[in-house]
């Protein structure tokens, strides 16, 4: 994504709780993906520290799980 669909789906995803304090599915789909660019933007910047790298390696690995989930729902 570039920045400004990241910023475009940020908007979205704001603008939702804005109107029902929750979010769908579609926000989800959308949010989730950035999340997980996020954490592996400070995995990186993390490196040198190997308990924080573990833990956001771990972080990541439960918001792939949770973005597979939800688009294996949407499919049914």
């Amino acid at each position: 994504m570039t920045d400004t669909n990241n910023i475009a789906t940020f908007l979205r995803v704001i603008q939702s709780l804005k109107e029902d304090g929750a979010l769908e599915r579609a926000d989800w789909l959308l949010l989730l993906p950035l999340m997980i660019q996020l954490v592996d933007n400070l995995k990186d910047a993390m490196g040198h520290r190997p308990i924080l790298y573990i833990g956001l390696a771990g972080v990541e690995r439960i918001l792939e799980q949770t973005l597979e989930t939800i688009e294996r729902e949407q499919d049914n």
